[in-house]
C-alpha cells in the first residue's frame, strides 16, 4: 500500500491514499520511539516533545511518534482507527487521493490527567466536535463504530471494561 504526504486542509500537512483502501485493511502501523509515562512527562517538560504529539500505546507507555506517522491528522469523523497498539486500520473504504485520518480521542483513555486535556479541532467534518478531548468526549454512537469494526487499542478496550452485556458501560459519559 502506497501512502503520501501532501497538503492537507485538516492541519498543515496529511497522509493521503495513493491507492484505494478496503475497509478492514492495515493502513500503516505507527512507528516511533516506544517511552515510559516518566519519559514522556520528563520530555514534555522539556519541551523535547510537543503535548499533542505523543501517542498512547499502553497504560503507561507512549510512542514519540516518527516523522511519517506523526502527520496522520485527526477527523472527528475519521476513515481510520487504531488496533492492537500500533495499528492503524480502515475503518471505511477510502478512495486513492483521500487523507487518512483517525480520531484523536479514541486513544485517550479516561483518566484523572486527561480530564483537562483538550485541543482544539478543525477538521471540517459535519460531524465536528470542535474539540479533541479524552474518550468521554467521543458520543457512544461514535464509540460504539470503533468497538465493532474492532478499531481500538488494546489499552482502550480494557479501559471501557467491556462485556457482553453492555459494551459501552464506562465509556463517555
Amino acid at each position: 500500500m502506497r501512502l503520501t504526504v501532501k497538503a492537507s486542509s485538516i492541519n498543515g500537512r496529511g497522509v493521503f491514499a495513493e491507492d484505494d483502501i478496503r475497509q478492514g485493511e492495515l493502513v500503516h502501523r505507527m512507528g516511533g520511539r516506544r517511552v515510559s509515562l516518566m519519559r514522556c512527562v520528563w520530555e514534555l517538560a522539556t519541551g523535547a516533545i510537543r503535548i499533542d504529539d505523543p501517542l498512547s500505546i499502553r497504560k503507561y507507555t507512549y510512542l514519540v511518534l516518527d516523522d511519517f506517522s506523526i502527520r496522520f491528522n485527526h477527523c472527528c469523523q475519521a476513515n481510520s482507527g487504531i488496533a492492537n497498539e500500533v495499528d492503524l486500520v480502515a475503518l471505511t473504504d477510502i478512495a486513492r487521493g483521500e487523507e487518512i485520518t483517525f480520531d484523536y480521542s479514541m486513544t485517550v483513555r479516561r483518566s484523572l490527567y486527561t480530564v483537562l486535556w483538550r485541543m482544539p479541532c478543525n477538521c471540517g467534518s459535519p460531524m465536528c466536535r470542535k474539540e479533541i478531548g479524552d474518550m468521554r468526549s467521543v458520543p457512544p454512537q461514535h464509540l460504539q463504530r470503533y468497538v465493532t469494526a474492532g478499531a481500538l487499542q488494546d489499552f482502550i478496550v480494557a479501559s471501557l471494561r467491556i462485556d457482553r452485556a453492555n459494551p459501552l458501560e464506562g465509556s463517555a459519559s
